[in-house]
């Protein structure tokens, strides 16, 4: 079988796996991606465990990436470079590095690899164009428009998970370098949007007074968190807590949406009204909104930001009102709604398929993952505090705590980096899927005491 056919081949299993678990999920009224990431965490160490050799590459896909690029940039082969990145133990018989060296050097090595990187680019696609929805759901108006209460919520539930993800890691990793501190820090400050719009929207509450701050605020809330996620790559890609290199990304992420904010939406809207004479319905509503979220996506990574800050970008500055002169019926999030649901699945499947449950026998992963867990959901009920008085305050502290994909998002960025072990990405994962499985519960049961009807 050629190489084509096997890609066609794993992205059939991976898209009917999703789509199980999305309908185990649903089913127990839970969120999709909780399914989806589950799904793939049982799939991957069964692979793992019984020697697929995807499954390993997948199951050590950061340690993978480093092996490349150590033998791209020196220019020696994987055995050499694996002695230059790995531990003493892991190159012993049996060990972690023995089994990638077999698995890109032995005969199936060229099918491994092109599988490999084909559900790489199809699951960081399916990301991009996850934020690129969220996006849409926002705009600029929205950003402007929410109240002083917004604000401070999302600015406290930031701060506030931030800081004391800092000390618990000081504590409990005291080896390890300031740039995982702050990484790990940084994964512990996002929210789900899209997760708490469910929520409310399922709960009939999303007109609610608590529903539009907890919007407002998570709008703030990702955009704190993406700039606090590029300032943090940025601090990790150099080594060193440089200063002015914290100043620089953060000042390109100011100036990057400072000016999404002030021309976005006007330059957008003049060249759709030039490129309408072009394209025609519903091609106007698909083409140039997909092609704007790739074309954001890769200037924010060219000025060294995620390419998920462009594609959020993207999304908050189209709106469908700059379609006057579309005839097409169908809305921009109707069209490119399917696109995201067939490839973002592909990437939770894939985080859960590099969770490696053996970690979890180590004592140090399971206090890692309830210490993360406490202050994931700590850190968010504090930040319903500046809510104000008329407000159900629980309510929007819980309506903040889901981290959902985002979480999953900043964890595979670190991932990638290699600079999280399998223990620390393994906690953080148990965290995302924990903090999932509670809002709903524990939201519904606090705005039902303020509203009986929702018993």
């Amino acid at each position: 079988m050629n190489s084509f056919s096997l890609i066609l081949l794993e992205l059939a299993l991976i898209i009917a796996l999703a789509a199980l678990g999305r309908v185990i999920a649903t089913r127990h009224q839970q969120a999709s991606v909780l399914g989806e990431l589950l799904i793939g965490v049982a799939v991957g160490n069964v692979g793992y465990w019984l020697g697929w050799p995807l499954a390993s590459l997948i199951m050590h896909s950061s340690d993978v990436k480093r092996l490349f690029e150590e033998v791209w940039n020196a220019g020696i082969s994987v055995p050499e470079a694996a002695q230059h990145i790995f531990s003493a133990t892991a190159l012993s018989p049996g060990g972690t590095a023995e089994q990638l060296i077999g698995l890109l050097t032995g005969p199936h090595a060229a099918n491994l690899i092109l599988m490999g990187i084909a559900l790489w680019v199809f699951s960081n696609l399916g990301v991009i164009l996850l934020l690129f929805m969220v996006g849409l759901e926002s705009s600029v108006e929205d950003m402007l428009k929410v109240g002083p209460r917004s604000l401070m919520v999302a600015t406290l539930g930031v701060v506030a998970p931030f800081l004391l993800g800092l000390a618990a890691c000081i504590w409990l990793l005291p080896t390890s370098p300031m740039p995982v501190y702050l990484f790990i820090a940084a994964t512990l400050c996002s929210t789900s949007v899209g997760i708490t719009a469910r929520i409310l929207k399922d709960l009939n509450k999303i007109q609610s007074s608590e529903a539009k701050i907890i919007l407002g605020a998570a709008v703030i809330d990702d955009i704190l968190g993406l700039i606090v996620l590029a300032v943090v790559i940025g601090i990790v890609t150099t080594g060193t807590v440089d200063l002015l290199e914290i100043c620089r990304i953060g000042l390109y992420s100011m100036l990057f949406f400072g000016l999404v904010i002030l021309l976005g939406e006007k330059l957008v809207a003049w060249n759709i009204r030039t490129l309408n004479r072009i394209f025609s319905p519903p091609q106007d509503k698909l083409l140039y909104p997909i092609a704007l979220a790739f074309l954001m996506a890769a200037l924010a990574n060219f000025i060294e930001l995620a390419p998920i800050v462009g594609a959020f970008a993207a999304g908050l500055i189209l709106r469908e009102e700059a379609f006057t002169q579309s005839s097409g019926k169908q809305t921009m999030q109707e069209l490119i709604s399917p696109l995201q649901t067939l490839f973002a699945p592909i990437f939770f499947v894939l985080m859960g398929m590099q969770v490696n449950l053996a970690s979890f026998l180590h004592p140090g992963t399971i206090k890692l993952a309830l210490v993360f867990t406490c202050i994931a959901i700590v850190g968010k009920l504090v930040a319903g505090l500046p809510a104000g008085r008329g407000t159900n305050l629980l309510s929007v502290g819980i309506g903040m705590i889901p981290r959902g994909e985002v979480g999953l998002i900043f964890a595979s960025i670190g991932n990638g980096l290699g600079i999280m072990s399998s223990d620390v990405f393994s906690a953080i994962v148990i965290m995302v899927i924990t903090t999932t499985l509670v809002t709903p519960l524990a939201l519904k049961w606090s705005l039902a005491r303020s509203s009986p009807c929702l018993h």
